[in-house]
């Protein structure tokens, strides 16, 4: 399990900047290196969750990008709720 962060811009409820923070489950995946596995590009997963936002206390639904690799898959990712301002990446 980690902790990752994401930056909503503009929340859709009070147009203001909130800094969420993810747990995001990854399941580690061992497999032989081979020479094509070494040159095995990340992709993109598109991942729809809801957040609140926390000037309105109201709900949102948004859609954000995680990157995932055959040998790091992404399992599960919850919102654990607003950052803190000293909460580094």
């Amino acid at each position: 399990m980690g902790t990752e962060y994401l930056e909503i811009p503009k929340c859709p409820r009070c147009g203001d900047r909130h800094r969420y923070k993810l747990k995001v489950e990854r399941a580690i995946v061992m497999k032989w290196l081979i020479m094509s596995d070494m040159r095995e590009r990340p992709h993109r997963v598109r991942i729809t969750r809801l957040f609140t936002c926390p000037s309105k206390n109201e709900d949102f639904e948004a859609t954000f990008i995680l990157t995932d690799t055959s040998s790091n898959r992404i399992k599960e990712v919850s919102v654990l709720g607003i950052a803190s301002e000293n909460e580094q990446d």
